[in-house]
């Protein structure tokens, strides 16, 4: 088999290696990070069915994609693999003015320096809600392991039986909530999970809508869902780069203890005032101090 392949471009204010490590969801499956190589590799399941490996790295001007299992590229199979390369390296963010805002707080010119600001996301918005849902109310190891275990629901890479793509909503919604309950253990996310499966598998919930939304309608649409509350609203939010809300968990009270409270935690309206001064872009200011925490 020959290798296919293919290049999507960037603007100069990308940069690879920040994009992948901007969240945790590279330590989540299907995604696989290779540090010393700098290669991030997802398995994709397209809409046709097929099951495709994506090993993207940095090139010149842009994201070098390799398809190891692919020797017929086509155009329809091309344009949709771009487009979730695209959504998940957030590409098609222009962040001219988060740097030039920026500029005016003392202490972040890093983030335009470092070319800081997008976030790793998945290919599909069904999958950042269902991950961010994992997220709720339990500590980063459970998530890992609830989501680990989901994705063995998924369609299995065929040389590695052990890599699956992430399941569809179809195929969660199609299991008898006990099945997957024993499947996942999730605890009681399980209804919400199924629920959520449901509605989307059933046409009430249309995500592609989803993405024409403003900030407002999104939140309430995220929060109309059973098990999102603010937390799991802002943080799809964040996602789909809406910024002027922050999501206020654990890892937000650590961070800002440490970097802006001298120790003490604060309350989240202690939060929520420091991070008033950022206005649109609050959100994303705080998420970049949480993982720059994260990394030091």
């Amino acid at each position: 088999m020959t290798n296919a392949g293919f290049s999507v471009p960037t603007s100069s204010q990308f940069d690879f290696r920040a994009t992948v490590h901007s969240h945790g969801w590279l330590m989540l499956p299907p995604y696989r990070w290779d540090e010393e190589g700098g290669t991030l590799s997802y398995l994709l399941q397209t809409s046709g069915g097929e099951v495709q490996r994506l090993q993207m790295s940095e090139a010149c001007g842009g994201v070098r994609v390799d398809l190891p299992d692919c020797a017929n590229l086509n155009p329809a199979l091309l344009a949709e693999l771009a487009a979730a390369v695209t959504r998940m390296l957030s590409i098609e963010w222009d962040l001219s003015l988060f740097y030039q805002a920026m500029r005016a707080h003392e202490g972040y010119a890093w983030l335009e320096t470092e070319r800081r600001g997008r976030i790793l996301v998945c290919p599909s918005l069904w999958e950042d809600l269902v991950k961010v849902l994992l997220t709720t109310n339990c500590s980063w190891s459970q998530t890992i392991n609830m989501t680990g275990q989901l994705c063995q629901l998924g369609a299995p890479h065929t040389a590695d039986a052990d890599w699956r793509a992430f399941p569809t909503a179809q195929t969660i919604a199609a299991l008898p909530i006990d099945e997957l309950s024993e499947a996942v253990r999730a605890g009681y996310r399980t209804a919400w999970l199924h629920e959520l499966a449901g509605r989307i598998a059933d046409g009430d919930v249309n995500l592609d809508s989803w993405q024409a939304l403003d900030s407002d309608a999104l939140y309430k649409a995220v929060k109309s869902l059973k098990g999102f509350g603010d937390y799991a609203a802002g943080t799809v939010a964040r996602m789909l780069g809406h910024f002027d809300r922050i999501a206020i968990d654990t890892a937000c009270h650590a961070m800002f203890a440490e970097r802006h409270n001298r120790g003490v935690k604060g309350s989240a309206d202690d939060i929520k005032g420091h991070y008033a001064q950022f206005g649109q872009w609050q959100g994303l200011v705080m998420w970049m101090d949480i993982m720059r925490h994260n990394s030091s």
